[in-house]
């Protein structure tokens, strides 16, 4: 179990939390119509949610659950309250798009309270969520007594299908079926499994050369397979094809992490210098979870003023104006007392 507080996990959260809410502004701002900056934007944005994946991964799944008490110590302290908050975030939300965003349809706020649909974009993540911590203690034990067959299984079940997302990327499903790539629900969560267990083993990643390379050069060749795929499509039709089950997304945001977790030296030696950003950035970092959740809120106040239109520097500006306002809002709520930790999952 890692005990001591990482400077470069964050980071990563921080770095995580942007990508998310720059990701859900282009997708407000830059729409309509798409333009070739959208898809570049998009591109970048996506890999937030991969970064959060792996960083779970390497905290959660190195913990030695068949100990006394660990199991018991991970249910109270992290399953159950990701399950409260999922169950609290989705009422809220759906009360709020309900009464603030004006969807007056009983059907549809019937349909949010009980999980059929989602109240906000962002909530697919928190709502399959406790799905993943379920599992946590499976592949942490399944590591721990298998660990080669258990790095080959997602290994390969991700390279095999990858390779079947893209043939029925590149030939419009005509001899892949729906079911055998990754644009169903089963492929995303076996691919967000996928990036847990790749976190977990991110200490002996790092530390090899060889595969930094190989996944720098997987990085690489994923970009010029996104370069080709985007000559047979038109903007719009590009949109669909930036997802988490993609390997121009996945691959990126895997090596990402590698890069940032190669300046934790660099981290370690200058910003404690900083007694500002050494105090700031754990604290901050503490309450990405509850940015993620209600950012979103946000951003539809702010877009419904008029006063964002298209482009970079705008989506730019907005993304910070929303991480500000939703960092500030988090933070003021925790100094609630007696708050329960659930709400924001905070420590």
């Amino acid at each position: 179990m890692i005990k001591k507080r990482y400077l470069w996990l964050d980071i990563a959260r921080l770095i995580a939390i942007f990508c998310v809410v720059f990701n859900h502004v282009n997708e407000n701002l830059n729409q309509n119509p798409t333009t070739s900056l959208t898809v570049i934007l998009q591109l970048i944005g996506r890999t937030g949610v991969p970064l959060f994946l792996i960083i779970s991964g390497y905290l959660m799944l190195n913990r030695d659950y068949t100990r006394d008490g660990k199991m018991n110590k991970f249910i109270h302290h992290n399953m159950l309250p990701m399950v409260y908050s999922t169950i609290l975030w989705t009422f809220l939300l759906s009360l709020y798009t309900y009464f603030i965003l004006n969807n007056k349809s009983i059907a549809l706020l019937l349909q949010n309270l009980i999980f059929q649909n989602r109240p906000m974009p962002q909530m697919w993540y928190i709502q399959l969520l406790p799905v993943i911590y379920v599992l946590i203690p499976v592949l942490s034990i399944a590591k721990k007594f298998f660990t080669r067959y258990v790095g080959a299984i997602f290994l390969v079940g991700t390279t095999l299908l990858g390779i079947s997302t893209l043939i029925a990327n590149f030939t419009k499903n005509k001899f892949v079926p729906f079911q055998w790539n990754m644009s169903g629900s089963w492929g995303l969560v076996f691919i967000m499994l996928s990036l847990l267990v790749f976190g977990s083993f991110l200490n002996e990643i790092s530390k090899s050369k060889s595969a930094f390379i190989l996944l720098g050069i997987g990085t690489l060749i994923s970009f010029i397979l996104f370069i080709i795929n985007t000559k047979q499509l038109s903007p719009a039709g590009i949109m669909p094809t930036i997802w988490y089950t993609q390997v121009w997304v996945f691959i990126p945001g895997s090596f990402l992490i590698l890069i940032i977790k190669k300046f934790d030296p660099h981290f370690e030696n200058f910003i404690p210098k900083s007694r500002l950003l050494h105090n700031s950035i754990p604290k901050l970092s503490n309450l990405t979870f509850g940015v993620y959740i209600v950012h979103y809120a946000f951003l539809h106040c702010i877009l419904s003023l008029n006063i964002f239109h298209a482009g970079f520097f705008n989506t730019m500006l907005l993304s910070l104006l929303v991480l500000v306002i939703s960092f500030i809002f988090v933070w003021v709520v925790t100094k609630i007392p007696k708050l329960p930790s659930f709400v924001f999952l905070t420590k």
